[in-house]
């Protein structure tokens, strides 16, 4: 169970076999009736329902969500692992139906305009590089299915732009499945991922794949090289997330670390080897249960980020005050230069101190995500 807390709120490639100790067996090998099926991808139950007027077209649905990059962000776009957790609360709900279909309001719906019949994806939103990114992929997925049509996305957006928390992501992922939805199309997950990681390029210009399998993944996940397995967990905790309120493209960040990469490609890629070390050790942590030696892995990959220039003082500052609260490690998560802060606790009653202790010292909302057992 996740609480939601709203205040005034890795140059060198190792080898890709997954840790079998930490890690699940990666069900994309396994395929029965020819049909390939894996845990952490399989298409996400919609949430809701549209209202239509009688004689309406019909519509698709489809949901995902956001996540957290608990230790492997930047060093996996160069081929190292990552642990990412899936934050089911920060949801993405999207309705697909053709043009003619009645609209549905709300606030924090979005529309975009997908029409196949021409050349290039036309879309119109109030997020364009989410929005584009989306398109693509729909469109992408149109085109593979053979339906040339205009369709019309909704877009209940409920994770923030801009954090590193996955919107782009999960906002491609839920229209794709609701285009499928629509179409009378049962995807594999192993083409939707290839058709969000499409719009992925796009929205961050190069992206590592991990957004992709954990915006539908029921688990947290171990990912390398565009392959999640589902992460074992002995560990009994609680991530503390914190937003900055600083809003940073993560396309920019990883430009930064490009240019870093390629002026040093030694010195960065020695750093690399360290963030791989770092989470690979994490997953040990995780499946055993040891809190303090995750925590303080976390504190170091913090450290790498730093050296790789994509800390802020706004970071810094609430690193500072959760590490200051109890908590036993505490880094940025996602692309940084801005977005959020994550933070491992004991417990409730110490992510409750921890959340606090953020809130003082300028976190503009905060989230809790269990790690094992209740909220």
């Amino acid at each position: 169970m996740i609480a939601h807390h709203e205040s005034a709120l890795r140059g060198q490639v190792l080898d890709g076999a997954a840790p079998e100790v930490a890690v699940g067996k990666d069900a994309s090998n396994q395929r029965p009736s020819g049909e390939v099926r894996h845990p952490v991808l399989e298409p996400a139950t919609p949430t809701f329902r549209l209202q239509e007027a009688e004689g309406a077209p019909s519509a698709g649905r489809g949901s995902a969500h956001g996540k957290v990059i608990l230790l492997g962000e930047h060093a996996c776009v160069y081929g190292t692992p990552a642990i990412a957790w899936p934050v089911p609360e920060l949801r993405v709900e999207v309705v697909a139906c053709d043009s003619a279909a009645a609209s549905r309001t709300g606030a924090s719906t979005d529309t975009l305009w997908i029409d196949c019949r021409r050349d290039i994806a036309k879309s119109l939103s109030r997020a364009s590089a989410l929005s584009s990114g989306t398109a693509v992929a729909v469109e992408a997925a149109l085109r593979l299915w053979g339906h040339a049509r205009v369709v019309r996305l909704e877009v209940d957006n409920r994770v923030p732009l801009g954090r590193g928390l996955g919107s782009s992501a999960a906002c491609a992922a839920a229209a794709v499945h609701a285009v499928a939805d629509l179409c009378g199309e049962e995807p594999d997950p192993g083409v939707v991922y290839e058709l969000v990681q499409r719009g992925e390029q796009v929205s961050h210009g190069r992206a590592s794949g991990v957004d992709a399998r954990c915006a539908v993944a029921s688990e947290p996940i171990w990912f390398r090289a565009g392959r999640g397995w589902p992460l074992v967990v002995g560990l009994s905790a609680v991530l503390v997330i914190a937003d900055t309120g600083v809003t940073a493209a993560t396309s920019t960040a990883v430009g930064a670390v490009r240019a870093r990469f390629d002026q040093d490609p030694a010195a960065v890629g020695l750093l690399f080897d360290r963030a791989a070390a770092l989470t690979r050790a994490a997953a040990m942590d995780v499946m055993w249960g040891r809190g303090p030696a995750l925590g303080a892995r976390l504190i170091e990959y913090q450290r790498l980020l730093d050296l790789l220039g994509l800390s802020t003082p706004e970071i810094d500052a609430l690193c500072a005050a959760a590490l200051d609260a109890g908590a036993l490690g505490a880094k940025l998560t996602g692309g940084g230069l801005g977005g959020c802060v994550l933070a491992l606790a004991t417990d409730i009653d110490a992510a409750v101190a921890v959340d606090s202790a953020l809130v003082a010292a300028g976190a503009v909302r905060t989230w809790m995500v269990n790690i094992g057992g209740e909220v």
